[in-house]
């Protein structure tokens, strides 16, 4: 479950609400598995809600994470 594209993370306390699939920008970590994302690694984008101020945007692998 913890590779699934739609499972939490300990660290994410609000529901993550996925956008679509792309390419993550440079220097960019997997909100799963904190693997960094390399240039051509397909990943979801998606957004968190914060307590104060605008959704955090994060990236997770597509598909299932490497480790």
């Amino acid at each position: 479950m913890a590779n699934s594209p739609n499972s939490m993370n300990r660290t994410e306390t609000a529901e993550v609400t996925w956008e679509y699939a792309t390419y993550a920008p440079k220097g960019q970590r997997c909100s799963a598995c904190r693997a960094p994302l390399q240039a051509f690694d397909l990943t979801r984008r998606g957004q968190v809600e914060r307590p104060s101020g605008p959704p955090a945007v994060i990236y997770r692998h597509a598909h299932a994470c490497p480790k």
